[in-house]
């Protein structure tokens, strides 16, 4: 039987989640979920267009977080530029109050175990499983669970 949800709701739990898809509604494109390919969007970014609007945000969450330490939340996301990065934690801080300190950016995927283990030797963490990453992606969350002890959660647990 699963304990992921008793990991949730465990104020000691660290919970690192990503953005695009769990904590930002994946709705960019007009009847689909994403609009343009990555090399387009990196430029769009660079060209001054904001995706990271505030109806992105979900109420749940919103909800979820007034009741948690906010220290014990962080983010893990990748992003294609220093634009990308600035939007997203702007994004967070007016929806979410994430520290921007607990916000981490990737240039990859495979780079969240990394930040992972980051939080780990910084808040001197015992108990790998206690770092819980919520993600969308399986492929994240497999590399993860097949390189460390520590746990994963897919967006879908939150989802009753």
């Amino acid at each position: 039987m699963s304990k992921i949800r008793e990991l949730i709701r465990d104020d000691n739990s660290i919970l690192v989640f990503d953005i695009d898809g769990v904590l930002a509604k994946l709705e960019f494109g007009e009847y689909n979920h994403y609009s343009l390919n990555d090399e387009l969007w990196a430029k769009s970014i660079e060209e001054g267009n904001s995706y990271y609007t505030d109806d992105l945000a979900f109420d749940y969450f919103k909800d979820f977080f007034k009741n948690k330490n906010m220290s014990n939340i962080y983010v893990a996301t990748k992003v294609y530029n220093d634009l990308e990065s600035k939007q997203k934690i702007e994004f967070l801080k007016r929806n979410y109050n994430i520290k921007e300190e607990n916000v981490f950016v990737t240039n990859d995927n495979n780079e969240k175990l990394n930040v992972l283990n980051e939080i780990k030797k910084s808040r001197n963490i015992e108990d790998d499983k206690m770092i819980v990453m919520i993600d969308d992606t399986v492929e994240v969350l497999n590399n993860i669970m097949d390189n460390s002890n520590f746990s994963t959660c897919h967006i879908s647990s939150f989802i009753n």
